[in-house]
This record gives structure tokens, sequence and C-alpha cells, in this order.
């Protein structure tokens, strides 16, 4: 297991081809907030499409500062309850573009607004690179199957890890989905930038080759004692 830097995880990142940027949102999602206001505040406040994820991560940082702006029902948004997250794996626009015309077509007649379609259809037309192992637990069993999986990264949340495997690396993409107790995502991977603040905590990233690695980031919390 190795430390990297947001640089490190930048360059780590699928290299893009000429059809395709990377999608990254500033959302609105905090458990607490839900509970305090008997309400869901989960909701895309803003999009950036970018091929420079670090320069749209720098942005998203600049207008998350001003949080106040954005609404939730009426509430206006705390900075706390505000997360910089992006699609996993490239958006390819050529792909995009040519569902959204097909849709906008098809509803022709009808009142239609083609951004809102466009936006819908950005995070389903990906070209895919990375599984993304979801796993909202520590507990040292659960994690002792997922020796022998190769894998590249892992990212820390709140309540667990996010494993990236890429497609590349399995031979056997099956053998993925028979894991116990986690989500093994595939195009609709949405991903932390790690190293910044996201809503009271800071995710990390670390290089690893097999995907138990983890089980080392849990010798420290007390949960697994």
């Amino acid at each position: 297991m190795e430390p990297i830097s947001l640089d490190d995880f930048f360059n780590y990142l699928p290299k893009l081809n000429d059809e395709e940027y990377y999608l990254l949102y500033l959302i609105s999602r905090d458990k607490e907030a839900k509970e305090e206001l008997g309400t869901s505040v989960d909701k895309v406040l803003f999009r950036i499409i970018e091929v420079n994820p670090k320069r749209a991560t720098e942005i998203m940082k600049a207008i998350r500062e001003r949080s106040e702006v954005f609404t939730v029902k009426g509430y206006p948004v705390k900075k706390e309850w505000v997360k910089i997250m992006f699609v996993l794996n490239p958006v390819n626009f050529v792909k995009t573009s040519r569902k959204t015309a097909s849709r906008y077509v098809d509803m022709c007649g009808e009142k239609a607004d083609v951004m809102k379609i466009y936006h819908s259809e950005m995070p389903k037309n990906i070209d895919f690179r990375i599984f993304m192992i979801d796993i909202d637990s520590k507990e040292k069993g659960l994690l002792t199957q997922l020796s022998g999986i190769k894998s590249r990264l892992v990212i820390t949340t709140k309540r667990g890890f996010h494993i990236h495997v890429w497609k590349d690396d399995v031979e056997d993409p099956r053998s993925l989905f028979k894991l116990q107790g986690v989500e093994v995502k595939t195009r609709d991977s949405i991903e932390y930038v790690p190293f910044i603040d996201q809503g009271g905590f800071v995710p990390q990233a670390f290089r690893i080759q097999d995907a138990s690695e983890v089980i080392e980031l849990t010798q420290n919390d007390p949960g697994n004692k």
C-alpha cells in the first residue's frame, strides 16, 4: 500500500481520448441535515465538464465557498452539506450528443428541455474502464473475501472504502458480483475527489495491488479491535 498525493490521483485517472471528458458534480448530500430538517437535501447543484479534472476541482472549491447561493427545497445550502464528486469513468461526448439528439427527436411536438436531456445522458454514456467496489463497512471478516482481487487504488469513505478494479485487470468480471455484503458499481460509479474536505471528512487515497490490502487501514480503528 502506497500513499499518494492529489496530483498523483489525477495522473492515475484514465487518459482521455479525443471524444472524452470528465464530469464533475457539486452535490448537496448530508445525512445529518436530512435528520435535522426532516427532508433529503440531495441535489446536484452544479456541473463541470472538463478534460482537466484538477482545474475543474479548483473551480468547484471556489464555488462551494458561496454555497448559500444555492437552495434545496427552500433551504439555503450549507457548505458542510456540499461534496465535490465526479463520474469515475470518462464521459463520451459523441455518444452523449447522439443519444440526446435521438431523444429530442423522439419528443418532437412536446415541450422538451434539451439541456436537461443532455445532462441526464452524460453519466449514462461513458467509456467503461473501472469497476468500483463500494464497501460500507470496516469489518475484517467482510474484507478478507477481497483477497486475490487485483486492484489499483482505494479511497477511504466515512464508513468504508471505494476500491478501484480496472476492467483490463479482471479475467472474469462475474467473480466481482459474487462478493458478499458489497456493491459493485460499473457505469454508475460516482467518486469523491480525495484529499479535500467533503463535508466533515477528508477522503484519502492509496495505491494498492490487492483489494484485501484495505485491511491495513482498519488496524487503528477502535471498532475493529
